[in-house]
């Protein structure tokens, strides 16, 4: 076969159900795939831990998708207040040979601290968008109006409704979002285009008609779930299995329940809720034993998913899916041709949603038989370091997306903003180091509450410290940190900067060679992080 030394040219299979997918571009340094490579390395991607922002990269995506029915991909992306994050797979994208053949649309993922949005930034973000995707041929529309889901209707809602009340307005609920929303649609006329077709996110286990009419009357033309899986026991418990728990329980239960759910939430064609198709979950990559875990996903199972997810369009009239998500590999949602199950999963797909031409569907063809790659990132720096100061950069830590917006230094220290307290937020490898050389960790910092009242500071908050050793790894079935490797204190919400002194060798798990730390400053949501210095002494 030849390719001229490149990824060879899309051959799109299509069917008379448009299926789309949501697309994470979570992975833009090795950091984000060790996490992966160090829990489940036999689900590896056919491209490798890969470069993500890549256009050669992108191009193998494209093909592989396109190729199995996915015509559209629903992108994560981020803007807070005019800084932007994992934007590199939207670079990528417009570099690439064959964009043309796969749409793309913005999923504003707007996990932003109270008081974010505002009418400036709302024009400053439409702006953004008419100047550099809205109006571009591969920017997915409906109706000829460009598609944009939002994650958060609460967030832009509180955000609107504030800045009216400072001017001395009051708005109901739903009010501020439907301002929010009006800005860009206006701006989008007023550029030539028919307005903006906006979806929202829906937040919520179960059929909530209040919940719908505010977004109805918001402005959305439709509703959208990111990830069915671990609503799937409250959807239908009856279908657990012995031993079952909320948090773990069979990818069967998952597909024996969505079809409940495209029932109870697919009803009405002319404010479509898209029914979804679940690719499983299992975030111990980022979670510990925290983690949700669905358990027993196969190929032969995805595909019977597909298959009532189109009995159930023929049936109803629903002319657009979405696949969910597709490349999530550190939530373990993700179907993407891989190590574990090859084309499996995408073949399934497509097996279910393309009509099959003549001459049979293209062959699965990898890089690595046209001798093409590797598109690996560098492996991760495992850097000599047992004190870091932050005054240029973030010295080998990096943060975990679990409540961990960005990292990022102001005036010589770490700077984060702490949206989720129910995971640790930060990490780094290290070269390993003898525990018995040290007997505490030293951290100076200030931890600040967001302005806004939300989630109060509540006096019982706690640092912590978990370590890993080559004998008990932070990712193994026996690393539980509840009773092991941790040392936490009590810390202050007061905006000022302190200095805290974990005596980290009282802890009988201080032994060995330590190589993985992780660090959280304070089990307390939307606060404001500052790190000035850490280190062993």
């Amino acid at each position: 076969m030849s390719n001229n030394g490149y990824v060879p040219e899309p051959k799109p299979m299509k069917g008379p159900i448009e299926v789309s997918a949501f697309y994470y571009p979570g992975t833009e340094q090795m950091a984000e795939w060790d996490q992966v490579e160090q829990t489940f390395p036999h689900i590896k991607p056919l491209l490798g831990w890969y470069d993500e922002g890549n256009p050669e990269v992108i191009d193998w995506q494209i093909k592989w998708a396109v190729e199995h029915g996915i015509s559209s991909f629903c992108v994560d992306w981020y803007w807070n207040n005019g800084v932007q994050r994992l934007d590199h797979w939207v670079k990528g994208y417009y570099k690439a040979r064959y964009r043309k053949y796969l749409k793309w649309y913005i999923m504003w993922a707007n996990h932003n601290e109270p008081g974010a949005h505002s009418t400036a930034d709302q024009i400053r973000v439409t702006q953004f968008w008419l100047d550099n995707y809205l109006k571009t041929p591969e920017y997915y529309t409906i109706d000829g109006k460009p598609v944009i889901v939002v994650w958060l209707l609460a967030n832009l809602d509180r955000d609107f409704i504030a800045e009216a009340a400072k001017n001395g307005e009051t708005l109901a609920p739903g009010e501020g979002a439907k301002r929010a929303l009006e800005i860009s649609d206006r701006m989008a006329k007023e550029a030539g285009l028919p307005g903006i077709y906006f979806i929202d996110m829906y937040h919520s286990w179960k059929y909530e008609q209040p919940r719908i009419d505010v977004a109805k009357a918001a402005g959305y033309r439709g509703q959208m779930l990111y990830g069915f899986d671990r609503a799937a026991f409250a959807v239908a418990p009856e279908l657990s299995k012995p031993g079952d728990t909320r948090n773990k329980f069979s990818y069967e239960h998952v597909v024996a329940a969505v079809p409940k759910w495209w029932e109870m939430m697919c009803t009405d064609t002319s404010f479509p809720f898209w029914p979804i198709i679940p690719t499983g979950w299992n975030d111990i990559p980022r979670s510990f034993e925290l983690s949700y875990v669905i358990y027993g996903r196969t190929p032969e199972l995805f595909k019977k998913a597909c298959k009532a997810c189109r009995e159930f369009c023929e049936k109803t009239g629903f002319k657009r899916v979405i696949v969910a998500p597709i490349n999530e590999w550190q939530e373990g949602s993700y179907i993407e041709p891989n190590a574990e199950f090859g084309f499996a999963m995408y073949d399934a797909l497509r097996d279910v949603f393309c009509d099959r031409p003549a001459e049979g569907w293209p062959a699965n063809v990898t890089p690595q038989e046209l001798g093409l790659g590797p598109y690996d990132y560098p492996p991760m720096e495992h850097l000599a370091k047992t004190s870091w100061n932050f005054s240029h950069d973030m010295q080998g830590w990096y943060r975990n997306p679990y409540g961990t917006a960005y990292l990022k230094t102001v005036d010589g220290a770490m700077h984060f903003f702490r949206s989720n307290s129910n995971r640790y937020a930060i990490r780094t490898r290290i070269a390993p180091f003898d525990a018995s050389q040290f007997k505490a960790f030293k951290v100076k910092m200030r931890v600040t509450a967001n302005p806004s009242g939300l989630n109060p500071a509540k006096g019982t908050e706690r640092l912590k410290l978990i370590w890993g050793t080559p004998e008990l790894p932070v990712f193994s079935k026996d690393f539980v940190i509840s009773d092991k490797p941790v040392c936490s204190q009590p810390v202050q919400i007061d905006g000022e900067w302190h200095e805290y002194t974990l005596p980290v060798s009282e802890n009988p798990y201080w032994k060995g060679m330590v190589e993985e730390l992780w660090f959280d400053p304070a089990d307390l949501s939307n606060a404001y992080v500052d790190i000035k210095e850490m280190e062993f002494v």
